[in-house]
């Protein structure tokens, strides 16, 4: 299972009028996991993880990022975690070589970066799609250069936000493959409203519900705590209850 990489504690983002986005959540990530937030849009997923990857400050309670305080050690920390984002933030006029160079300009790194980037495009399936401009890249090849671009300094955690949405079912498959291979390096923390991908991919998951957890553990053990066959199944029991 490894050892801990990512501890919160009593999380909690408060915006303007009093909105309570993320209510006083704790919970623990080990290395080598793919950790799931599992939640309808407007549950706080997003809010969750902007806040782990520093884009977003937290109202109150505390991150640890493998032994590291948000407080205190946010540009350390922002240097050993990629952020694959809903939306690809990429340059369409630009080829996936130049893409990938462009972003990693942004890293110190004491390797040789050719040979760095050419491994990682290889890695995502993307090499001999190389030279060819963003703009001609289909929704999956895409989603695959924005792995690429989090990845090429090598982080420690990777955070996910939705990272298969849009996406048909063959490139879905194809960033759960690269997810799994993923984990073998970096701990994974990954977004998503899809419960089949929930169940296939995450190792450890919470289930969030207007800002709160309503469930914390393996998929298997959450399905039968709440008697369900599947994740399915648990929301819609929660829903019934009323905590949905």
């Amino acid at each position: 299972m490894g050892d801990l990489i990512i501890k919160v504690d009593n999380l909690t983002k408060v915006f303007s009028a009093g909105n309570v986005a993320v209510n006083s959540i704790s919970f623990e990530v080990l290395r080598h996991q793919v950790f799931g937030i599992l939640g309808p849009n407007g549950s706080g997923k997003t809010t969750i993880l902007r806040m782990l990857a520093t884009v977003l400050e937290p109202s109150n309670g505390s991150i640890v990022i493998d032994g590291l305080d948000y407080t205190r050690d946010q540009q350390t920390i922002r240097s050993n975690i990629g952020y694959v984002p809903q939306r690809d933030a990429l340059y369409p006029n630009l080829t996936v070589w130049e893409n990938i160079d462009v972003f990693f300009t942004a890293y110190p790194y004491n390797g040789d970066r050719k040979n760095r980037i050419e491994k990682i495009l290889k890695k995502v399936d993307l090499w001999d799609s190389r030279n060819t401009f963003v703009r001609r890249l289909s929704g999956g090849m895409a989603k695959r250069l924005s792995i690429a671009i989090a990845v090429i300094h090598d982080p420690k955690v990777i955070f996910f936000d939705e990272v298969t949405m849009g996406l048909d079912p063959v490139a879905r498959s194809n960033i759960w493959g690269l997810v799994k291979k993923l984990k073998e390096h970096s701990a994974i923390v990954m977004t998503t409203h899809y419960m089949d991908e929930a169940e296939q991919l995450c190792d450890n998951l919470i289930i969030i519900s207007e800002g709160s957890i309503i469930a914390n553990g393996k998929p298997k053990e959450i399905t039968q705590g709440f008697k369900a066959k599947n994740l399915h199944e648990v929301i819609v029991k929660v829903a019934k209850e009323g905590d949905v």
